[in-house]
């Protein structure tokens, strides 16, 4: 089970990184990079020459240990998601269908690389995203895990285009249980590692799309998590992030590839004041990516 999540949840480090840092086998999220030959050099020139760029790569600190272990990542089968972004880009500009975003997209996303990667780490810093940068990138990754047959993250629907894309979602798995929302990374590789054979059978049912099977393994990780909760809890240094545990709800469903394309341009239109037929109703066939919705159940989602 290897899932993609948006470098806007690992910034803020929200239930939705978190959960997947421990629910599956491999996490791929995307990064901008310079142009190029990719080397420590090369990013270390682009860091020298675009303060916002470092200031992105700290705040990913907290997932160094995720990273150096090889579970988490910024590329998969040589291929980064963000190479999806100009064909996204394109297709706004080309297919009507898109056409109501038009009026909210810049040209940014197509300038040289220094100017994309501080375009992107600024936006994803400020976490107040900027539709013309975030709307393109999401659609981008959502094309890539589509293309790699990958799981695309997806956090609570709270935007308007967020609940327009749930009209599209076709659920295939609902389940729910207990783990931590908020820890150093330590402690979600420890949670790894105790609960190993209760999380490969969480994944296995998941893989298999199976919601009778994922729901009875949830519930054996939720006995198990509660015996070892006291631990998993427990304060090694007061300077750490407190470590917060919680009921999350997932949702496993199938969307179509442009759903946040057809979603945006929909919350769009109705932005513009515009008239006429839903964007919805005029999709042709086009691909699916298969969607992992998680909600914490009760209580505000902490904040790191």
């Amino acid at each position: 089970m290897i899932v993609v999540v948006s470098p806007y949840h690992m910034t803020s480090r929200e239930p939705a990184a978190m959960v997947s840092m421990v629910l599956a086998r491999n996490i791929v999220t995307a990064m901008p990079t310079p142009a190029g030959s990719l080397s420590k050099e090369s990013v270390s020139e682009a860091a020298s020459r675009v303060p916002r760029y470092v200031e992105l790569m700290e705040s990913w600190d907290w997932a160094s240990p995720m990273f150096a272990g090889g579970i988490c990542g910024t590329s998969f089968a040589g291929e980064d998601p963000l190479d999806e972004v100009l064909g996204v880009c394109d297709d706004i500009e080309q297919d009507d269908l898109y056409a109501p975003l038009r009026p909210f997209m810049r040209t940014v996303l197509e300038q040289e690389s220094d100017t994309v990667i501080s375009a992107i780490s600024r936006d994803v810093i400020k976490a107040g995203p900027d539709p013309s940068i975030s709307v393109p990138l999401t659609a981008a990754i959502d094309r890539f895990a589509s293309r790699h047959g990958l799981i695309a993250v997806r956090s609570e629907s709270k935007s308007a285009a967020q609940k327009a894309e749930q009209k599209l979602a076709r659920p295939l798995v609902k389940f729910a249980f207990e783990t931590i929302l908020q820890a150093p990374s330590n402690r979600l590789l420890e949670m790894r590692t105790t609960f190993e054979v209760e999380l490969d059978r969480l994944r296995e049912a998941l893989d298999a799309e199976d919601e009778s099977a994922a729901r009875v393994a949830a519930d054996l990780l939720t006995q198990s998590f509660e015996r070892e909760r006291e631990d998993l809890l427990r304060v090694e240094d007061p300077d750490d992030v407190r470590a917060v545990s919680g009921l999350v709800s997932l949702t496993l469903a199938e969307l179509p590839e442009d759903a946040v394309l057809l979603s945006s341009a929909a919350a769009a239109t109705r932005v513009l004041g515009r008239q006429g037929e839903s964007a919805f109703s005029s999709a042709g066939p086009v691909g699916t990516v298969r969607s992992l919705t998680i909600r914490p159940i009760g209580g505000r989602t902490p904040r790191c």
